[in-house]
């Protein structure tokens, strides 16, 4: 089940979905007379990558998502009992420093935990995140790096046997019942995050990092609005939330 979503999920995305329409396209150019369904199917096709790999476009898919929780800020918080940080990806290549093992918003998570860690002495440090297509586990690598920025062992505890973000909210909030708990994922990831949490009864304080919809303080260069692939892995990250709290929802796992 958990791989069958998974494959529906990534079909759905922007790329997959465009390519997909491209090669119906071509099929029916190359091997059938239906000529003008296949030129609509691959015009279709330029226009769904296209678009989605405009900046706007992906600000714009982004952005409810981020402006949902501000940042955490250390000063309105006096007591933090833990600190949960969800995984994300890594690749640990033995033929390239720890540093570069883990992918960018596995990255920014750990950063932001490191920094919270550092801010509460006495609070555990929680990753968690399996080992997918890797010796290693997520929890693991980002722990490795909380390590070699100064964070001990000892205060950390990983939960490496989650899937997917409702797995890792019944068995934390279950470990972590009565405690104050500040909880870091991804901007755009938070608000499905916390409504997972507190089905579960839990009230963590979010955390939120990895932020995509940045607005620039000064104009941007006409060349900017041009289709990126860094856009279009925004947006995909955008529409994979809002796909996601609808499922939660039809699974009943969150009423939010």
């Amino acid at each position: 089940m958990f791989v069958i979503k998974k494959w529906i999920g990534h079909l759905l995305m922007p790329l997959p979905f465009g390519l997909s329409l491209l090669l119906l396209a071509l099929l029916l150019l190359w091997f059938t007379r239906f000529q003008k369904s296949g030129k609509l199917l691959a015009t279709l096709s330029l226009v769904v990558i296209a678009t989605f790999g405009l900046r706007p476009v992906s600000v714009e898919l982004a952005r409810p998502l981020e402006q949902a929780n501000p940042p955490f800020a250390v000063a309105e918080h006096p007591r933090i009992d833990a600190i949960v940080v969800l995984g994300n990806g890594h690749v640990s290549d033995p033929a390239i420093p720890l540093t570069s093992w883990q992918n960018n918003i596995a990255l920014a998570r750990t950063l932001e935990g490191v920094r919270l860690a550092k801010a509460y002495p006495e609070a555990t440090l929680i990753f968690s995140g399996y080992a997918a297509g890797d010796p290693l586990s997520n929890a693991e690598v980002n722990a490795r790096m909380a390590e070699s920025l100064g964070i001990p062992r000892t205060r950390m505890q990983l939960f490496e046997n989650n899937k997917d973000t409702h797995d890792e909210a019944v068995s934390i909030a279950r470990a972590l019942t009565g405690q104050q708990v500040a909880l870091v994922t991804s901007a755009t990831h938070m608000p499905r995050a916390l409504a997972l949490y507190r089905a579960e009864g839990m009230t963590p304080i979010p955390a939120p990092t990895d932020f995509t919809a940045k607005e620039s303080q000064v104009p941007l260069p006409l060349y900017s609005y041009l289709p990126k692939g860094r856009y279009l892995m925004y947006s995909e990250a955008a529409l994979h939330e809002w796909i996601g709290q609808l499922w939660s929802r039809l699974r009943g796992q969150s009423n939010e």
